[in-house]
């Protein structure tokens, strides 16, 4: 026979049970939190790493992503738009059902008739309106492309007569910096029949982080101060891009025997406490000798030493000022 403390102590017991389970199912909770946080800042450790990775090689790579090249001479074949003729296929169809209408015996019997006639009358101005958006289009994009074909020519002729009023509009027209420009670095070009001279705004130094991250064993994110050495080999490394880069674009463009480009560079001056520019690297780069670099596996920076140059480099004190390099009438 039950008694009433037998049922109470029965009861309490299922109550400290049901705490136990309860509480078991909270550490279970906590503990499975626990780690989904912990994986979580390994996976995010491991983005911040490979994001921080992503972004040094770009600086370091600019050299490597160049324009395919253009052969103005072959744009002057490229036929003219031909001048979209206007249609009227829609209203045409719309028209022949007006026509052909005829009020069936039920159309006749519910009074249908007028409705329908309103209807195909209002399909009618449907169509012809839409026949006129086709065409408006059409003509328009007609236009565009007209325009776009007649600013090649320009430029094919131009081109053709060693006119280096058409150099610039010919870089304006293919935008082959846009990357560069995103990037904060600035561009101006003095254009001559044989040679573009280039002043390169680069970037100052901030644009290089100045810590590495990296993943302990455990997984953890470590960030730590980058060596002031290596700090300024990348920064050289990512000035010396740059510049193949220009060298690249503009050569494989125009048909002018080299480029002269004067990097500038918005950096401390220690006598004064201000930023100045200064030039830190200006160098002639020529078809035949860029010719002999492979842009996909050279180092931007040794690469420097196969042209004529003025850089002075030291990897502990980074750039020093120097002056342009001369430009010469016989260059390789």
């Amino acid at each position: 026979m039950t008694t009433l403390s037998g049922i109470i102590r029965s009861y309490q017991a299922a109550g400290r049970r049901i705490e136990r389970e309860q509480q078991r199912e909270a550490r279970e909770s906590a503990r499975r939190f626990k780690e989904q946080q912990k994986l979580q800042s390994i996976i995010d450790a491991e983005q911040a790493v490979k994001d921080w990775e992503s972004y040094v090689e770009t600086l370091l790579s600019i050299h490597k992503n160049y324009s395919e090249v253009i052969d103005w001479k072959q744009v002057q074949y490229i036929p003219k738009p031909i001048e979209p003729s206007y249609s009227n296929e829609h209203e045409s169809e719309a028209k022949l059902k007006f026509d052909n209408f005829k009020p069936s015996f039920f159309d006749k019997l519910f009074r249908l008739t007028p409705k329908i006639i309103r209807n195909l009358e209002s399909k009618v101005v449907e169509s012809k309106l839409k026949d006129k958006r086709i065409f408006d289009l059409s003509y328009k994009k007609y236009q565009e492309e007209l325009e776009d074909w007649e600013e090649q020519q320009d430029i094919s002729k131009g081109i053709e007569n060693r006119d280096s009023e058409y150099y610039a509009m010919a870089l304006d027209y293919l935008n082959p910096f846009s990357e560069l420009k995103e990037l904060g670095i600035r561009i101006k070009m003095f254009f001559d029949k044989n040679y573009v001279d280039v002043d390169l705004y680069i970037n100052s130094e901030d644009v290089i982080p100045n810590y590495t991250l990296s993943q302990t064993a455990t997984g953890k994110l470590s960030k730590k101060n980058m060596p002031k050495s290596r700090f300024n080999e990348l920064y050289q490394d990512h000035i010396c891009s740059s510049v193949l880069r220009v060298a690249k674009e503009v050569l494989l463009n125009l048909p002018i025997k080299y480029t002269r480009i004067n990097v500038i560079s918005n950096s401390l001056n220690s006598r004064t406490g201000y930023l100045e520019d200064k030039i830190v690297l200006s160098i002639i780069i020529s078809q035949e000798r860029l010719n002999l670099i492979n842009l996909q596996l050279v180092d931007p920076s040794d690469s420097m030493s196969i042209f004529d140059h003025n850089m002075n480099f030291k990897t502990a004190t980074g750039f020093n000022e120097v002056q342009k390099v001369e430009l010469k009438g016989d260059v390789k």
